[in-house]
């Protein structure tokens, strides 16, 4: 029988580990030039990143009131109200259930001036594919995609479905931006398609080459394909 602690204690105290942890990281940021090439495309953002990832961004971009769409079942809710502690904010929903009502709502918060952020393989899987949601979002709302991911050393990767990574105390991490990309207003369903693709190989692209040049070989590379 699985037990299921209250939320919003839980979320609290999971917030303060996750202070504890992030300020002894050692973080570098890198490709700050595509955010700022982004952010003359379109004033806000959507900031796309792998669900395994999750944790490092958390911290790297807390008290920006960037706001996350988090699925409604029990971890989703424990997950939003937890970065909800660490100055995001939090929508509840998904892009590919009840997708129109989730993405009306988003497309509203970057009207009011506010950055998104998707994890674009959640909220379930499969592992490293993008889920239609961000590319239709920009396609709606004129707002750019921005890959972003990162990697560290010192770190345990989980064997959940996502591979999460939880950097250790003290690990040297990594956040980097990639290039960024804006759908056409007037896209048709093969060209958004081809967006879909073109975001998921540059954020597979960058989270492998962030794990490679971290030193990482083999099934420690994204996408932690088992040998």
């Amino acid at each position: 029988m699985k037990i299921r602690l209250n939320a919003k204690v839980t979320s609290f105290f999971t917030s303060i580990l996750i202070r504890i942890l992030g300020a002894t990281w050692r973080i570098e940021i890198r490709g700050s030039e595509h955010l700022d090439r982004a952010r003359k495309m379109s004033e806000r953002v959507i900031f796309t990143f792998w669900h395994g990832r999750l944790l490092v961004l958390s911290w790297s971009h807390r008290g920006r009131k960037v706001h996350v769409l988090a699925s409604e079942h029990y971890d989703g809710d424990l997950m939003g109200r937890t970065i909800e502690w660490l100055g995001f904010g939090h929508l509840k929903g998904s892009t590919t259930r009840g997708g129109a009502r989730a993405l009306r709502e988003l497309r509203g918060v970057l009207a009011d001036g506010y950055d998104i952020g998707l994890t674009v393989d959640g909220p379930k899987g499969p592992r490293g594919r993008v889920q239609q949601g961000a590319t239709e979002l920009s396609r709606l709302a004129a707002s750019a995609i921005v890959p972003v991911s990162n990697t560290a050393r010192g770190r345990k990767i989980l064997r959940s479905w996502d591979r999460f990574q939880i950097p250790a105390l003290f690990a040297k991490v990594t956040v980097e931006y990639g290039e960024p990309l804006i759908v056409p207003a007037g896209a048709g369903a093969e060209e958004r398609e081809r967006f879909r693709v073109e975001l998921e190989t540059r954020l597979g692209e960058l989270t492998s080459r962030l794990d490679r040049d971290m030193g990482y070989t083999g099934e420690d590379v994204w996408p932690h394909e088992d040998s």
